[in-house]
C-alpha cells in the first residue's frame, strides 16, 4: 500500500511503485515477469545451497586471521565447494545430512589467493593427526631455502595455523588461537628442525585447519610485514572429522541457519466427470 509522507508518495499502488530518489518523486511499473514455479527438487537444492553458503561464511570468518588477502572470486569459489559437499551429503530430509563419507576432503588444499599459491611457496608436507581430543600438526624437517620460497626482500617467514571445530549436528563451532613458528633466512642453506603444533579436538567434530605464510623484511625500526594482494599464500590444509560421537558443547558458539520453509506443491486440478 502506498503512503504519503507530506512530500512524497512511497510504496505500491496498483501496478505502480512510488519511490523517493533524492529530492525527486520516482514512479515505476511493477515487473510483469511471471513467477517461476519451483519443483520440489529445485526447492531442496536451493535450501542446501543456502545452508552451504552460511556454513562457508562461518568457516571463512573463523580463518580470516590466517587469510590476509584473497582473490576476487574466492568467496564464490569457496561457497561452490561447500555446496558440492552438502549436495552430496543431503538425505533429502529437512536439516538432515549424512557425513559418513569423506566429503569434506574436497576442501583439502583449497587456495584462498589464486595469484599467490601456498603450493608454489611451501614444498614441505605437514601431516595432520586427529583423535577425539586433539588435532596435531607435524611439520617435517626442512631444508632452507629449498623447501620454502622467499621473496627477494624477505628475511623472515612465519608459518601460521588456525584450527576451528564445527558441530554440524547441533550447529555449533569453536575457534582456537593461532599457532605459528618463524624461519629466518640466512646467508647459507641450513636445516630447520621439525615442528609439532597441538590443538584441541572434539569427538565427531569437523576440524578445519588452515595455514598461511607471512613474510617480513628487516628495517631500521624492526621487522615489517611485506604481504600484499599478490603475495599472501593461504590455504586449507585439511578438513576432516575427529573420531567419535558428537555431544552438545555448552561453551561453543552457535551457528545460525535459516530454517527451511515447508514447500507446498500445487495440487493438480481435478477434472470434472464427463458423461458420454
Amino acid at each position: 500500500m502506498a503512503t504519503f509522507d507530506g512530500k512524497f508518495i512511497r510504496g505500491a499502488a496498483g501496478d505502480l511503485i512510488f519511490k523517493k530518489n533524492g529530492k525527486k518523486q520516482v514512479v515505476q511499473g511493477k515487473s510483469k515477469k511471471a513467477k517461476i514455479d519451483m519443483t520440489q527438487a529445485t526447492f531442496d537444492a536451493a535450501f542446501v545451497f543456502g545452508r552451504a553458503s552460511t556454513l562457508a561464511s562461518y568457516i571463512r570468518g573463523n580463518i580470516e586471521k590466517i587469510v590476509r588477502y584473497y582473490d576476487g572470486g574466492m568467496i564464490s569459489r569457496f561457497t561452490g565447494e561447500c555446496n558440492q559437499i552438502l549436495q552430496k551429503a543431503t538425505t533429502g530430509k529437512d536439516n538432515e545430512f549424512d557425513f559418513s563419507q569423506d566429503y569434506f576432503s574436497r576442501l583439502n588444499g583449497f587456495e584462498f589467493n589464486d595469484v599467490s599459491l601456498v603450493k608454489s611457496c611451501l614444498f614441505a608436507q605437514p601431516v595432520v593427526s586427529l583423535t577425539e581430543q586433539t588435532a596435531t600438526i607435524d611439520f617435517p624437517e626442512m631444508q632452507i631455502p629449498k623447501d620454502i620460497k622467499f621473496p627477494s626482500s624477505a628475511t623472515y617467514c612465519v608459518v601460521a595455523f588456525s584450527v576451528t571445530l564445527f558441530d554440524l549436528k547441533n550447529d555449533q563451532y569453536k575457534s582456537q588461537e593461532v599457532q605459528s613458528f618463524e624461519i629466518e633466512l640466512k646467508n647459507h642453506p641450513f636445516t630447520f628442525p621439525a615442528q609439532q603444533l597441538n590443538f584441541e579436538g572434539a569427538p565427531g567434530a569437523l576440524c578445519v585447519i588452515a595455514l598461511g605464510l607471512y613474510y617480513f623484511e628487516k628495517t631500521f625500526a624492526g621487522k615489517a610485514m611485506i604481504n600484499n594482494k599478490d603475495l599472501s599464500p593461504s590455504a586449507i590444509l585439511k578438513a576432516a572429522f575427529c573420531p567419535g560421537e558428537i555431544d552438545i558443547q555448552n561453551k561453543w558458539r552457535e551457528m545460525i541457519f535459516k530454517e527451511k520453509k515447508t514447500r507446498k506443491l500445487k495440487k493438480p486440478k481435478k477434472q470434472s466427470d464427463q458423461t458420454t
